[in-house]
């Protein structure tokens, strides 16, 4: 009767590590859907770093999501290369 009751616990264990897993992975995609770049509420273009940390949105990004003063956005910072960007002729806003 011993080894019934181990094997039980180890389904039982195996079930529950696969329940947390699917229940993570769910999560998961649910939160990448969010950052689509197909997504109409999405813009990607690169900013300069200004004094204070600041960067600024682009005019026309600003109107093509209909991003007004004081509204509240994402932000998601990936930092390019290891160049200015004004030594590869960056010609952004800032």
């Amino acid at each position: 009767m011993m080894p019934n009751l181990d094997l039980q616990r180890i389904w039982e264990e195996a079930m529950k590590i696969q329940r947390e897993f699917v229940e993570t992975v769910s999560s998961m995609m649910k939160l990448i859907s969010g950052f689509s770049l197909m997504n109409k509420n999405v813009a990607v273009f690169r900013a300069r770093i200004q004094a204070g940390g600041r960067i600024s949105i682009p005019e026309a990004e600003k109107a093509a999501l209909g991003i007004n003063d004081g509204d509240i956005v994402k932000v998601i910072v990936i930092k390019e290369g290891g160049e200015k960007y004004g030594d590869e002729g960056f010609s952004g806003s800032g």
